[in-house]
């Protein structure tokens, strides 16, 4: 009878514990100052991505199928025809065309490696807005670390002062709670951080090997026209 009445005693306050609601807002509260610095990183974060997702769009890099086709069909030397394509559709690749319009003269390995220089430095460019994304992902999962093991210490001072223990054990369970919710909060803002550095990373090479097979095309139709001539 005793082994029953246990069993239902803690199952009802299993129970209990089950229908407790978790207050986020106050459980982010009890982060401290580093769960206030989380958040400062996430509304960073937040900026970050949605600054990246308006600026880093394909036409920044690459303009439409038609303005590419604009481009190879340019004379070599038409250098007010590529000024007025680079005014009309401003991109990395416009620009580039602009640059082997007016130094068409030039031989044609250095014409190229310069044209490579120039959209090397856009592509860098690019990349480099997207660290602040890479840098929030890093820090707060250590961030998160610092602060748990900061309030863990915390814990367990407080825990050596208690005679009681009972009592110590329920201070012991609420500064650990308050303690891990500093790595919960780091977490959570790294894990999309990370997956979004990461996709900026793959679309970057995507629009980089695009660019670099529209600037062939256009080189190609040029020094065919050359050599035709």
């Amino acid at each position: 009878m005793t082994t029953l009445a246990t069993s239902a005693a803690f199952q009802s306050t299993l129970a209990a514990t089950d229908s407790v609601a978790i207050n986020w807002l106050e459980e982010l509260q009890k982060g401290g100052m580093t769960g206030m610095v989380l958040i400062a990183l996430a509304f960073a974060g937040v900026f970050f991505i949605i600054e990246r997702l308006i600026n880093l769009r394909r036409k920044v890099i690459i303009p439409a199928e038609a303005v590419i086709e604009k481009a190879a069909a340019l004379n070599p030397g038409d250098v007010a025809g590529a000024d007025d394509l680079y005014q009309s559709a401003p991109s990395t690749f416009t620009k580039v065309v602009s640059h082997m319009a007016e130094y068409h003269g030039s031989e044609h390995s250095v014409l190229m490696d310069s044209a490579a220089d120039i959209a090397g430095r856009d592509i860098d460019r690019q990349n480099r807005r997207s660290y602040g994304i890479g840098v929030i992902a890093t820090l707060a999962p250590l961030l998160g670390l610092l602060g748990t093991m900061v309030g863990m210490i915390e814990a367990f001072a407080k825990f050596a002062k208690l005679e009681d223990s009972a009592e110590a054990a329920l201070v012991l369970g609420d500064s650990i709670g308050k303690a891990l919710i500093t790595t919960a909060i780091g977490l959570i803002i790294a894990i999309p951080a990370l997956g979004v550095h990461h996709w900026l990373k793959v679309r970057m090479a995507r629009y980089a090997d695009e660019l670099e097979e529209a600037i062939d095309r256009v080189s190609h139709r040029w020094f065919l026209k050359g050599q035709s001539k």
